[in-house]
């Protein structure tokens, strides 16, 4: 009996420590969560502040990227028919010198050059003209001026008003020609044929004119 109650005894003194050990874990497993938790919702706002920051820079990355491409342009598609089309027009047409009537100098003017001209401008100051076929051409008012005419044929053509200062007629052909009140003034004349030609006073000349007019 008396063993039991010291059994006892030993038994009712150990129940509080039982009892109080129960008690402080719990305690100290509420504070490690509380602990835990903040720290990682404190990662976790680090970290979606670093993710932000990220968005930001690859948006502005992109935006920089789409100003810079350039769109390119569609390839047309090869058709030869087309182009051979397009060249015979071109070649129809004459060069685009003649079609603009831009001013050609320092070579010779070809046929077609020639025909552009006289629809456009009619402007032949300093070209290279020489030996060309203007026979029966209206040239009335066309400006010549030190325009290369050398051996040109220029018989029966309309020279009428036409501006042929110090332009060179040298052994050109201008019989049966129109220079009435053409401008002549320093024009080189040597060698050039002028039987039945009409001079700038509107005298015909007479056979044998040649450099000059016989009235």
């Amino acid at each position: 009996m008396r063993r039991f109650v010291l059994i006892l005894t030993l038994a009712l003194a150990a129940a509080p420590c039982a009892y109080a050990a129960p008690g402080s874990a719990p305690k100290a497993a509420q504070e490690k969560p509380e602990a835990s938790n903040e720290s990682e919702a404190q990662t976790l706002k680090v970290a979606e502040m670093k993710l932000a920051a990220l968005a930001k820079e690859a948006s502005a990355a992109n935006g920089t990227k789409d100003a810079a491409v350039s769109v390119p342009k569609k390839k047309q598609p090869h058709h030869p028919a087309r182009k051979k089309r397009l060249a015979k027009s071109r070649h129809k047409a004459g060069p685009k010198t003649a079609q603009a009537g831009v001013q050609v100098v320092n070579r010779r003017l070809s046929e077609s050059e020639v025909k552009g001209i006289l629809t456009t401008t009619r402007d032949f100051s300093g070209s290279d003209l020489s030996g060309m076929n203007l026979a029966g051409v209206n040239l009335s008012g066309v400006k010549f001026n030190r325009a290369n005419l050398h051996l040109a044929n220029l018989e029966r053509a309309d020279l009428a008003e036409s501006d042929l200062e110090l332009a060179d007629l040298t052994g050109a052909n201008l019989r049966g020609a129109s220079l009435n009140q053409a401008r002549l003034r320093g024009t080189r004349m040597e060698g050039t044929r002028m039987d039945g030609a009409l001079w700038i006073d509107k005298t015909v000349c007479k056979s044998g004119s040649v450099g000059s007019c016989i009235e």
